[in-house]
């Protein structure tokens, strides 16, 4: 293995001149996501935590098992940032309860009703008034909404292959989360797609559909427990039923 502190002595590019080579990387990767996340989101936090992630990314390459550095680098800086997200845990336990509880409600108003329930009808369910339910969207689209599909391990990025076990898990997630997400009502499955396929800010997809960024907002919590509702549900019939 060939660290940078080795790999400089070599000829390569030392670890201060790595930095200087991902510094661009940082604040790329930094302000492409932060196009997706709450206005409330400080850009130069992202940047912050990007750089740690670089600094690590500098120290522990190794020319041999990874030919190019800004790959491997954008990775560990992408790595650094979701770590930082995550470690804000802006979904308090209360708001994780009620996910569960939602989910649930959604998923037992599908059963009933054949079809995907309504705002209404879920707050109705639920014992709120809808402008509460739609409150309680707004703060769980303020979490990881979809969450992350086929996490990897920064340190552990392959050269040229992936695990193909991993990477059929992964294939069949997606897989079955673009089903679901066909099961959504159509206004949703729109907000989804500028949001997540588009890259349109929250802001820019409430222009396009002549709403508030607020009322954006409360589609993309109340698509992430509609989703968690049917792949839980899909997850049921998939189990085997147990020979007593």
């Amino acid at each position: 293995m060939l660290n940078a502190a080795l790999t400089a002595e070599l000829g390569g590019p030392s670890r201060e001149e790595l930095i200087q080579i991902g510094v661009p990387i940082v604040r790329r990767v930094a302000f492409r996501m932060a196009r997706r996340l709450p206005p409330s989101v400080d850009v130069g936090d992202l940047i912050g935590a990007g750089n740690e992630g670089l600094v690590k990314a500098a120290e522990s390459y190794d020319a041999e098992k990874y030919p190019r550095f800004e790959p491997y680098a954008e990775r560990r800086i992408r790595g650094a940032i979701l770590d930082e997200l995550r470690s804000w845990d802006p979904i308090t336990r209360h708001g994780r309860k009620r996910m569960v509880e939602v989910s649930k409600t959604i998923r037992k108003l599908q059963s009933q009703l054949g079809r995907a329930p309504e705002e209404d009808e879920i707050a109705k369910a639920l014992g709120v008034p809808l402008s509460e339910y739609q409150r309680i969207s707004m703060e769980l689209a303020r979490g990881p909404a979809l969450g992350r599909v086929g996490a990897v391990d920064p340190d552990h990025v392959d050269s040229g292959f992936d695990d193909p076990a991993s990477l059929y898990g992964e294939a069949e997630l997606k897989q079955r989360l673009a089903g679901a997400i066909t099961k959504l009502p159509e206004r949703t499955q729109t907000v989804l797609a500028l949001y997540y396929q588009e890259e349109c800010t929250q802001s820019e997809i409430g222009e396009i559909l002549g709403v508030t960024e607020s009322r954006v907002c409360q589609i993309l919590g109340d698509a992430a427990a509609r989703l968690r509702a049917i792949l839980a549900r899909e997850e049921q019939v998939r189990r085997p039923v147990r020979q007593h």
